[in-house]
């Protein structure tokens, strides 16, 4: 509809006569003017007024489109869930179920048969943890850890490693 009455206005604006103007054969297609005919009965400088009206007309159809568009985006972005930080793994709230075997400086042999884990660096802690869990390493507190290992991830391996580092 816009771009209708923009031709029409630049048909105006050029001077075209009321007979010129009821010769222009101005016809709607898919809500699209075709504006061919109309622009071959005009002069050329009239040609290239209605032209420019046309392709400026255009592109506010664009414009428009992609205005719509940014709406129904910013849409959808308003009614997606939004997903939350996942709160970080405690290491000392980890740790006390270790300490208990452990010690609470992890300054004692396990059941008095394991080595003393204070003072291990965060990748030897992570690589025996992993290992229990699959079952590829310790020696005779082996089954015992394996259960323990068997129900951390490998974010709550990661915290223990960090804490027990650390100690």
């Amino acid at each position: 509809m816009k771009i209708v009455l923009s031709v029409v206005l630049a048909m105006f604006i050029v001077g075209c006569s009321e007979e010129k103007s009821s010769q222009t054969n101005v016809v709607q297609t898919n809500g699209e003017p075709a504006v061919k005919e109309a622009v071959k009965q005009e002069t050329p400088v009239e040609q290239t007024k209605v032209k420019e009206v046309v392709q400026k007309a255009a592109h506010e159809v664009e414009e428009s489109k992609v205005v719509k568009k940014v709406e129904e985006v910013k849409k959808v972005v308003a009614t997606a869930p939004v997903v939350e930080k996942i709160p970080s793994v405690d290491g000392a709230k980890l740790f006390t179920t270790c300490a208990s075997c452990h010690g609470t400086q992890a300054e004692k042999k396990a059941l008095g048969k394991s080595r003393i884990i204070k003072g291990w660096d965060e990748a030897k802690i992570i690589t025996a943890l992993h290992g229990y869990k699959d079952g590829t390493y310790g020696g005779q507190m082996k089954a015992i850890m394996k259960g323990q290992a068997a129900k951390l991830s490998d974010a709550d391996i990661k915290a223990l490693a960090e804490y027990i580092s650390k100690l």
